[in-house]
């Protein structure tokens, strides 16, 4: 845990967002928490972050949402990780909007002339072409067009 990049949580406290102010200290290694010297006040070094409301440990956390972003199944994480399809989807619904606030407070005022908005929207026109041809590809090599019979008589075809 790092006191130096550390500043205290509470708004009232007189070092509020102060940086190595010299009055953080650590509360508990355990439960990753922080207390204040001046106002008294202990607070969790994952106050703000993606991890504040969470149990798991961060390296499982991330580890499964870097793995449902590869579009792994979300059974096959299960397994790796052991954990439920639900806690991996409130995880990764915690990481999208932890990522949207992050985004929204950075990408703001940018002053953009109209050249740079038109590269950055035939970046993205670009890749969401690609995408869909791979799609597109990946089912036409799935199917042969054969028709297959399946053992209770139902009847399947490609196309």
């Amino acid at each position: 845990m790092k006191l130096q990049q550390q500043w205290c949580a509470n708004e009232r406290c007189p070092d509020f967002g102060e940086v190595e102010a010299g009055n953080i200290q650590v509360f508990s290694y355990v439960e990753r928490r922080y207390y204040c010297t001046t106002c008294l006040h202990t607070f969790s070094a994952d106050k703000g972050t993606l991890f504040e409301t969470l149990r798991s440990a961060h390296s499982v956390v991330i580890d499964a949402v870097a793995l449902l972003n590869e579009r792994n199944s979300l059974r096959a994480i299960e397994r790796l990780k052991h954990h439920s399809p639900n806690r991996l989807l409130h995880w990764l619904a915690l990481a999208g909007q932890h990522a949207a606030t992050v985004s929204a407070y950075f990408i703001q005022d940018l002053h953009l002339t109209q050249v740079q908005i038109d590269e950055l929207w035939t970046f993205v026109k670009k890749n969401k072409n690609t995408f869909a041809r791979m799609i597109h590809l990946m089912l036409a090599i799935c199917g042969s067009g054969v028709h297959w019979h399946c053992p209770v008589g139902c009847v399947w075809s490609a196309t």
